[in-house]
């Protein structure tokens, strides 16, 4: 099984992606402008594949908030785990506030009182889709898809907190705040979200908005809310300008300042959580092929001793030459077996690696290669033409240009381009190359070293 491992997160449009290796970040990037729509996701993975090298495949976790994520706090009566998803799916059709398909999970919440209730998170089923559809086309396999409330849950037991202290959490972005009412054993009890960013602008109704949930808090729960802590951009307001304003004392958790904070403590979760986006059906769909490559090598492992055994035997009874003969016949029979279930794994892998490209790419293909195309284009390269056409035989695409400068030049230019289409994401297999319209314009006396060069491309889209 690989050691690489890599945790994103995707926070109300900021984006990072890091790689990690025996639980240490092995290479990190963010995006330097918001990820908001599948597109920007689609351009956010390609540009990370290019930084820090995502052909390293491996699982993924996925730490997620966007605006139309909701949380809510439901008190339930005490039932069987299967009564209470069934409970939950009706209230999520009751209570979701989009019209389209939802997508749910939940955390169980014990109070101190012994009342029992539930955090019940929902995103539209698309975004779900495309997001693990997505990461399943560059070779990451999604484990885990959970909502910020996950992390808090894992961070705070880990401060120095009594468990039945009842905390404001703010987690700062630049665009939002989220604001989680938890105690310090981890169960979050509810959430808020502003829809602004904590900034210099925006201090009096920041302050407010703490206050104003430090109250309803206080009411809902009837008791004190003992302290806020402040995670992630909190720099921009210092400790003693914000402590005579918020009713509460306050803590400001450094470890949050990283950047990576939430990717790295997203590594500490189990994948069998019931608040993750990722039923266990559909992690165990994203783990086929590890599954079929671990049971492959078992079975090579058993093989391999069964050979051995067989060899100390015949060791022991090398004067029955019968035997032995039998026994070397076996031996090669067995290897023969093994090298079967190689080539079988191979093809399997490649199944599954060519299936989740499709799924991933297939309805959209022809959008999103003219997107990668507006990146890998050369500045010296002038598309005057561009189509995508699928046939029976799969997915065909053809280029028409010029490239700027003498022949020399145009031809690197352009067998760099090529280069490039033949690599990931798109593996083109080049029908046309440049060098071909060059040689015909040659034959008809067309070539002109000193003016723009045309030419033409054409390939099939593995």
């Amino acid at each position: 099984m690989s050691k690489t491992r890599y945790a994103i997160s995707w926070l109300y449009g900021e984006f990072r992606i890091a790689r990690f290796q025996r639980n240490e970040i092995d290479a990190q990037w963010e995006s330097p402008t918001p990820v908001e729509t599948r597109n920007d996701l689609v351009r956010a993975l390609d540009a990370a594949a290019e930084q820090i090298d995502l052909s390293q495949k491996g699982d993924v976790t996925i730490v997620h908030e966007h605006d139309l994520h909701t949380h809510d706090y439901l008190e339930v009566p005490s039932m069987k785990r299967r009564d209470l998803e069934k409970y939950l799916q009706r209230r999520v059709e009751k209570d979701k506030s989009f019209p389209e398909d939802a997508e749910w999970c939940y955390h169980k919440v014990s109070h101190q009182d012994h009342k029992e209730g539930v955090l019940l998170h929902l995103l539209p089923k698309r975004i779900v889709q495309s997001t693990v559809a997505t990461c399943t086309a560059v070779g990451l396999a999604p484990k885990s898809y959970v909502p910020l409330t996950e992390i808090v849950s894992e961070y705070l037991p880990s401060t120095d907190v009594n468990d039945n202290d009842l905390i404001l959490v703010v987690a700062c972005f630049d665009a939002r705040t989220e604001m989680i009412i938890a105690l310090g054993d981890g169960e979050a009890l509810f959430v808020r979200e502003l829809n602004y960013g904590l900034s210099d602008t925006t201090v009096e109704r920041f302050v407010s908005d703490v206050n104003r949930t430090i109250r309803y808090a206080r009411q809902q729960m009837h008791r004190k809310v003992e302290f806020a802590s402040f995670m992630g951009r909190s720099e921009l307001i210092s400790e003693h300008s914000l402590q005579d304003k918020i009713e509460v004392p306050l803590r400001f958790e450094e470890p949050s300042a990283d950047p990576y904070f939430w990717a790295r403590w997203s590594m500490r979760l189990g994948s069998k959580l019931s608040a993750n986006f990722i039923s266990v059906f559909a992690q165990n769909n994203i783990t086929a092929d590890s599954i079929r490559r671990v049971a492959a090598w078992s079975t090579a492992v058993v093989v391999v001793v069964a050979v051995v055994l067989t060899l100390f035997t015949s060791g022991l009874v090398a004067h029955r030459a019968e035997q032995k003969r039998s026994i070397e016949a076996h031996s090669t029979e067995i290897r023969n077996v093994i090298n079967r279930v190689e080539t079988k794994l191979s093809l399997g892998r490649s199944k599954v690696d060519h299936l989740g490209r499709l799924q991933a790419t297939s309805k959209n293909l022809p959008s999103l290669m003219m997107v990668h195309l507006g990146g890998m284009t050369p500045q010296e390269v002038t598309l005057t033409e561009a189509s995508v056409e699928r046939s029976a035989s799969g997915w065909h695409f053809s280029l028409q240009g010029t490239v700027a400068g003498d022949m020399r030049q145009g031809a690197r230019t352009l067998a760099r381009f090529e280069h490039q289409l033949s690599g990931p994401p798109w593996h083109v297999q080049l029908t046309q190359s440049f060098t071909g319209t060059w040689m015909q314009q040659f034959e008809q006396g067309k070539l002109d070293d000193n003016a723009q060069l045309g030419f033409q491309l054409a390939g099939n889209v593995q």
